[in-house]
């Protein structure tokens, strides 16, 4: 009889993790208070999820998102449980639990992974503050009421050598602006004269059709910036 009692309470605690699993399975997230989410080792949100810094929430606004978290970790159903009262942030939240991966939960018992419904908590560092503007400053600044690209003139002694008969090479030192996409975002400077007047020109005429790729962040990330580099022409 005690023996049919083991049997008998053995299949009511099986039957019990199966309707756990399939309750926690379904389409719809539980009504009540949800487990934190938990990560696997090395897992951190705050580099997985960069931009959650480039949002307009408020310093401190947090974001609850909700998901249910299959056997393999992978997250899905992801959807914002407590607003943080910013459109951006919370898009942001939940693009980033999507990256993310996660522990499953386990079956009391024996241990074996099971779909369960987690939530994690993000919180806004505050909006980035814009980066300083990149910007390119001449070497040597001109008269008043010149332009910064105005062409450098070169001193007299280094006009009376390029009179000297015989091949010359040229060069001029350019600085450029661009923004993310590359684009100028100020007219190419020039940094040292190639004592040419009409080849400085040029050089600056061709570094503004030039196309340009963006610098990129420490995350990876087009950004901002400025190169300087040299237009030169060598004596053949």
């Amino acid at each position: 009889m005690r023996g049919w009692n083991l049997t008998l309470a053995c299949a009511l605690l099986l039957a019990a993790q199966a309707h756990l699993a399939i309750a926690q399975s379904s389409a719809a997230a539980p009504a009540g208070s949800l487990p934190a989410a938990r990560f696997p080792f090395g897992v951190d949100p705050a580099k997985r999820c960069p931009e959650l810094r480039h949002t307009n929430a408020e310093e401190g606004a947090v974001a609850v998102v909700q998901f249910l978290v299959g056997t393999s970790g992978v997250p899905s159903k992801v959807s914002i449980r407590e607003s943080s009262g910013s459109e951006s942030f919370d898009a942001a939240a939940t693009g980033c639990v999507v990256k993310l991966r996660f522990t499953p939960a386990t079956r009391l018992g024996d241990a074996v992974a099971i779909e369960s419904w987690q939530q994690l908590a993000l919180k806004s560092a505050g909006p980035a503050s814009a980066p300083p503007a990149a910007h390119c400053d001449p070497a040597v600044t001109g008269q008043p009421g010149e332009s910064a690209s105005s062409p450098v003139v070169a001193d007299a002694q280094e006009a009376s050598d390029r009179k000297q008969p015989g091949p010359m090479a040229a060069r001029a030192g350019v600085c450029v602006c661009v923004d993310e996409a590359g684009k100028l975002t100020q007219t190419p400077v020039l940094t040292k004269s190639s004592g040419v007047a009409a080849f400085d020109k040029a050089a600056l005429e061709l570094s503004s059709a030039a196309h340009y790729r963006p610098p990129a962040s420490a995350s990876g990330q087009a950004a901002p910036g400025c190169f300087r580099f040299k237009v030169g022409l060598d004596a053949k």
